[in-house]
């Protein structure tokens, strides 16, 4: 019962599929159709008081781990949020058997860390997240912040629960929770990568919260550094060779190294064709995992027209040869219709092109996103994002073949890449979200309406 798979078909109607999805878990697990007695006192006040105390936020993830890409993401933010302000709580639901919390949730001593499992004894009708679900009820939080609700099964079915006042999905996983809107109430995304609101709110239950189109959203930390060392493996990369990387030699490439299970078949033919456009150029992508399924992708990659003599197919490589991969590609393809996110911030870091398509959905658009808000000149933008398959094809080629362009491109990349990091003006974005969503307004100084109702629940 987990939607994972919808935010890559992007034809579907991810909000009916999704809702129908939380409702067939509600009938199967009934005694998570739960709301918290402190929760359920604040729906029956008709006046809310302001609060003389920190707003309580609890963040619950089941991916908190050390440099996963959400850890990722969200550090900067959520580290630099004002502890005068927010009493900050981490909740690491650790469902893949890794227990060891990312350590940007240790930066402040007051933050309280929890890590959670499930035992052999939580069994039965929601015995496990009945539990947790309880302890978290005593905290009486004000918002629960889940980053990523449809990334693990235990967040999703703990987060059926009503246990604040306000509850939150966000874009750790870019697809709607499909609950019903009075147990998630807002899904937080960046406009810079949606469309307009009055279409993109059609692809979410909960209501659509935007972070500002003009800036990045996130407080991004660089992955490479000085003296070409991946930060993520600490492994250097400069002297990688091509021939160490297991790439053509003299000829240029495209490189996609998206893993597979995001190359929807339409993406065959965009690859075909830049394939079929430039006969001198390669083809450099992902393997399967599955000797099957590799058959299978090969098949596909046949029947669209590619050259398969011409197209190498690589293992997962570790971070640092993969930006080696990049460095030496001559340009590198956005997948579609679910399109990178970290990868298209590290090709930028590393100065590279990358072409993309935005497609309909959040996970098709991060690329669009980041290359409109990092100061790029109008003529780089139209080199890199695309409006059609077609126009998809001939940039790729253009960029491909064009030495001239193609260093223009790289140019002006390398200039604009420092203004995707460390972006103070995201930590402010998202602590005003955080105070706007609040079920409570801190008072002013002075103020004597302050909270007093709800300490004793």
């Amino acid at each position: 019962l987990m939607p994972f798979s919808l935010s890559f078909y992007y034809r579907a109607d991810v909000a009916l599929m999704s809702s129908n999805n939380y409702e067939m878990a509600r009938r199967g697990w009934p005694k998570l159709n739960t709301t918290a007695k402190f929760v359920k006192a604040y729906d029956e006040e008709e006046e809310y008081p302001c609060i003389n105390r920190k707003i309580r936020l609890a963040i619950i993830s089941g991916v908190l781990t050390e440099g996963h890409s959400n850890s990722e993401s969200f550090k900067g933010v959520l580290s630099r949020l004002d502890r005068n302000i927010f009493e900050v709580t981490y909740v690491f639901l650790a469902e893949q058997g890794d227990t060891r919390i990312a350590d940007f949730t240790k930066e402040h001593a007051a933050d309280r860390r929890f890590v959670w499992t499930k035992t052999p004894g939580d069994v039965g009708n929601g015995a496990w997240t009945t539990k947790w679900g309880n302890k978290i009820a005593s905290w009486k939080m004000d918002i629960i912040f889940y980053f990523d609700l449809t990334m693990s099964t235990f967040a999703r079915r703990l987060g059926m629960q009503r246990l604040a006042p306000v509850q939150v999905n966000s874009i750790g996983h870019p697809i709607t929770s499909g609950h019903d809107r009075s147990v998630v109430q807002y899904y937080i995304s960046w406009a810079a990568a949606e469309l307009p609101l009055e279409e993109s709110q059609a692809h979410y239950t909960e209501e659509l919260k935007l972070m500002p189109s003009d800036i990045v959203y996130m407080y991004y930390d660089r992955r490479v550094l000085d003296g070409e060392i991946s930060r993520m493996d600490k492994m250097p990369f400069g002297g990688l060779t091509r021939s160490d990387l297991g790439v053509p030699l003299k000829n240029h490439f495209y490189l996609c190294m998206q893993k597979p299970f995001k190359f929807h078949p339409e993406v065959d033919t965009l690859f075909c064709g830049i394939m079929t456009k430039d006969p001198d150029g390669w083809l450099v992508l992902h393997q399967e995992v599955s000797p099957d399924n590799q058959i299978v992708f090969e098949k596909r990659m046949k029947r669209a027209g590619c050259d398969l003599s011409r197209i190498v197919f690589l293992k997962q490589q570790p971070h640092h040869r993969l930006l080696a991969l990049y460095r030496e590609a001559a340009v590198v393809l956005d997948s579609y219709p679910a399109g990178g996110d970290t990868t298209t911030r590290e090709v930028i870091e590393m100065g590279k092109p990358l072409v993309t398509l935005p497609a309909r959905l959040l996970g098709g658009r991060w690329s669009l996103g980041y290359l409109s808000n990092i100061g790029l000149k109008e003529d780089t933008k139209r080199a890199l994002i695309a409006s059609t398959p077609e126009e998809y094809v001939d940039l790729a080629v253009q960029l491909g073949t064009d030495d001239t362009l193609r260093e223009a491109v790289e140019a002006d990349l390398r200039e604009c890449s420092s203004n995707l990091f460390h972006r103070e003006e995201a930590v402010a974005a998202w602590q005003e979200m955080f105070l706007e969503i609040s079920p409570y307004q801190r008072c002013q100084e002075g103020s004597e309406n302050k909270e007093v109702l709800h300490e004793e629940l």
